[in-house]
């Protein structure tokens, strides 16, 4: 079996579809559960988005590599994220590493890890 990834920092047993809002890439904006090829990708989602001011804005660009960029915002310092691990088989690929899953899917496997330990992927402006 192949896998894929999600990154939450929030654990639930199922993930349910939902609609995401990416407005450089339309394929970004559909009502799915996403996943990715990268597991360093999943782990930044995971990290969170503590928000500090309005405009606080969380990204993730191909230029940056496996890096998130966080703008007036900043992962959950000391906190937890979930990695979850998903049947390849479920998905169609979108874009890149991106794939996405129209109904609700339930991971092969839930690993929590410690937001502080991976602070590596993270640009804070």
């Amino acid at each position: 079996m192949e896998y894929l990834y999600h990154g939450s920092p929030v654990k639930v047993d199922t993930l349910l579809p939902h609609q995401a809002l990416d407005e450089s890439f339309s394929e970004g904006c559909q009502c799915a559960v996403y996943a990715t090829s990268s597991k360093e990708m999943a782990i930044c989602f995971a990290l969170g988005n503590v928000i500090e001011s309005d405009d606080a804005e969380r990204t993730m660009m191909p230029e940056t590599g496996n890096k998130m960029i966080f703008k007036h915002c900043h992962p959950n310092y000391g906190g937890k994220g979930y990695l979850y691990v998903l049947d390849k088989s479920k998905f169609t690929h979108s874009m890149g590493l991106q794939w996405v899953c129209y109904e609700e899917v339930i991971p092969v496997e839930i690993i929590e890890i410690n937001v502080d330990d991976y602070l590596h992927l993270c640009f804070i402006k």
